[in-house]
């Protein structure tokens, strides 16, 4: 019995969303699959989907590669029934193939997703399954059409914001200490947030917290609400996905039942040091035991890794 609702959702899903999914944007012709990794070196699991997120400053044409403001892993853990977002701070020094060695961030605009996963696989011997690419205008086109996303904001990140926007025509600057109904914009800005005491390492969390807001918004959502929110936004967002890999993942994290990620971030503390060379300001990892954490990660159970940070 359980089959056959199973098997009639899917097929509502699939019709329901096919149109809204054929919108996606995938001219940039690069899929995960075709770049030149050494896979043998790689850990991956079948029951283990690792989708490659980035938050891009996109104000040129999809063929080139913009600023990566955010990069995150997001995994959907089958076996544990878990979702897991990732973090990989932009500051990390790394080796960029063919590029020699700089910060985590010039791997995107070096030479774009592609660039991206071979410096990832190259440092931390991940393998992934696709990739999403979203522009600052869908993102707030998100948030927007659902609503807005409630965020608690410190004092200090309300000092920052109302004083970074106050000669800007920004709603930025119209927020307040404590629990906040964001709109797109004053979401955004928030996630950009990197003047405070910590730092990149704060601007994380936030990007965090607002995926997981959104997250749980949409799993709320009606197909029919869903299906408008798609039609607004898939056009932005590049992918080397398939409407049925789409269908397929959507349908698992419904029957998953959880509305909460596991959290973590790499490098994770007591990993790495602070330092400046060729006058850039990066973080130096200790690489085996970076390796290690994210592997325990998202593999195993992230409820027993002390390295996981819960988002309730």
């Amino acid at each position: 019995m359980l089959s056959i609702v199973v098997g009639h959702f899917a097929g509502r899903v699939a019709y329901e969303y096919n149109h809204s999914l054929s919108l996606l944007n995938r001219e940039s012709g690069v899929d995960l699959s075709d770049v030149d990794v050494n896979e043998t070196n790689l850990v991956s699991e079948n029951k283990i989907i690792n989708i490659l997120l980035v938050g891009a400053d996109k104000r040129k044409a999809w063929k080139e590669a913009g600023r990566s403001d955010s990069v995150m892993i997001a995994t959907m853990d089958l076996k544990h029934k878990q979702l897991k977002l990732t973090s990989l701070m932009r500051d990390m020094y790394v080796k960029i193939p063919g590029h020699g060695e700089n910060r985590f961030n010039a791997a995107y605009s070096f030479g774009g997703v592609s660039l991206l996963y071979q410096t990832i696989a190259e440092n931390f011997g991940i393998k992934l399954d696709g990739y999403v690419v979203v522009d600052f205008a869908a993102f707030k086109e998100v948030i927007n059409t659902i609503g807005g996303v409630e965020i608690e904001l410190t004092d200090a990140e309300y000092q920052y914001l109302v004083k970074a926007y106050a000669n800007k025509d920004d709603s930025a600057k119209y927020v307040k200490p404590g629990l906040n109904l964001m709109n797109g914009n004053q979401a955004l800005a928030y996630t950009r947030i990197r003047q405070d005491a910590k730092a990149d390492f704060g601007r994380t969390q936030r990007q965090r917290n607002v995926l997981q807001s959104i997250f749980t918004k949409v799993k709320g959502m009606s197909i029919g609400e869903l299906k408008d929110l798609m039609n607004k936004i898939l056009p932005s967002i590049v992918t080397d996905l398939t409407n049925d890999e789409i269908t397929s993942y959507l349908l698992s994290v419904v029957m998953m039942g959880t509305t909460k990620f596991e959290q973590m971030r790499i490098p994770v503390d007591n990993s790495f040091q602070d330092a400046k060379i060729r006058g850039m300001a990066v973080l130096v990892l200790d690489f085996q035991k970076n390796q290690e954490a994210l592997r325990n990660f998202i593999f195993e159970d992230a409820n027993i890794d002390k390295n996981t940070e819960k988002s309730e």
